[in-house]
């Protein structure tokens, strides 16, 4: 047993995919006995101001994503060290020193850029002793926020994301590894029923309802009607109830409503045949290690398109542009028994994308710890 190292794992509520790489690190190195704390400092210093701040993203991400693509494109441009000078990043900083001051942690993982120039700045000031890491979680389009920092550690979604980073930023290779994006053990192929017919029998397709509800509304009908025999599973997160209107109570009543907290969404993906949805990079990781091919309706600017284009290099997911490309493209994946659909599974297994909270685990504790411990 670890017990006596401890492992601090900083996250922000934006999206999934940072609360989700830090949950699933923080399984895997308490799994090892490590003594593990997640924290979102952002979140605990400034509430309402948070709060704020996470229904702009959400805003964003759902009727706005023009907006964020701009916004991203800054962000890629911007110093993010001159941002703690920023008042409301100031309150988390004096959250962070002070937790970090009462814990005092051995190790310190960062799922969220700020967090990591917070660190900088803190060891500058002579009295942080805890060395840092950092852990990417966008793939091949990194944004420059992610490492610009002093973090002596950086992990990588992928190889590929590797190369352009230290291809962009001349970043020294000991600073850079590629251990693949931390997804928790609940993911993974499960037992999935074979597809025998072109109207959905024995289909199971989970629906991330992260477009208008106007397209949400379209798809699912679309869906139903093209494959009566399917069984979809949509994950709607705050919008239940409106997307329960705007379906009607006829299509609702054919559809399995699910919650997205990260405890749950493995119960439906490890058993899905496909998952049409955002390209958001939890769910694309996840999506690998339940070998889950995907239908990428949705995009948000700049931050996911690379995992869109990881997706397409692989062979394990494609894009659709609107309800009747959605159709067309299951009706091809569903011939000969649901043959596409296999092909793409037999591709995500190939990628070998799945195992990223183990590799990242094993690799700060290489790092970090001596081997007499780790």
């Amino acid at each position: 047993m670890h017990n006596e190292r401890k492992v601090l794992l900083l996250s922000i509520g934006y999206g999934r995919g940072h609360h989700s790489a830090a949950r699933s690190l923080a399984q895997e190195l308490s799994m090892r006995g490590y003594g593990v704390k997640l924290e979102d400092p952002c979140a605990e210093a400034r509430p309402q101001l948070f709060r704020l701040t996470q229904m702009f993203y959400r805003a964003c991400v759902r009727r706005m994503p023009w907006i964020w693509g701009i916004a991203y494109t800054q962000i890629d441009q911007t110093d993010w060290s001159m941002m703690l000078r920023v008042p409301g990043i100031g309150g988390a900083m004096k959250e962070l020193r002070k937790r970090l001051r009462a814990d005092m942690p051995d190790l310190i993982v960062c799922t969220y850029p700020l967090y990591a120039y917070m660190l900088d700045q803190f060891a500058r000031e002579g009295w942080l002793r805890a060395p840092y890491a950092v852990v990417v979680t966008d793939a091949l389009q990194v944004n420059s926020a992610w490492v610009r920092s002093e973090a002596p550690l950086i992990c990588m979604p992928d190889e590929q994301s590797c190369r352009e980073v230290r291809r962009r930023f001349y970043i020294p290779g000991e600073r850079l590894r590629a251990t693949g994006f931390p997804v928790r053990s609940q993911f993974h192929p499960g037992m999935k029923s074979a597809v025998v017919g072109t109207s959905g029998e024995g289909l199971h397709v989970v629906y991330g309802a992260h477009a208008s509800v106007r397209r949400v509304r379209d798809d699912v009908a679309g869906m139903l009607n093209e494959f009566p025999k399917m069984r979809l599973t949509l994950l709607a997160e705050d919008r239940e109830q409106k997307i329960r209107r705007a379906l009607g109570e006829d299509l609702s009543e054919r559809v399995q409503f699910f919650g997205t907290a990260d405890e749950d969404t493995s119960v439906v993906m490890n058993t899905a045949h496909l998952y049409i949805g955002k390209a958001g990079a939890s769910t694309v990781f996840e999506a690998y290690c339940a070998e889950t091919p995907v239908l990428v309706n949705y995009v948000l600017p700049g931050q996911e398109e690379g995992n869109l284009q990881l997706l397409m290099q692989d062979g394990a997911g494609t894009s659709v542009s609107g309800t009747s490309d959605l159709l067309r493209t299951m009706k091809r994946l569903l011939r000969n028994n649901g043959e596409g659909i296999r092909q793409m599974r037999d591709a995500m297994r190939r990628a070998q994308r799945a195992g990223g909270a183990a590799a990242t685990a094993d690799a700060l504790i290489e790092r970090f710890f001596s081997p007499s411990i780790s």
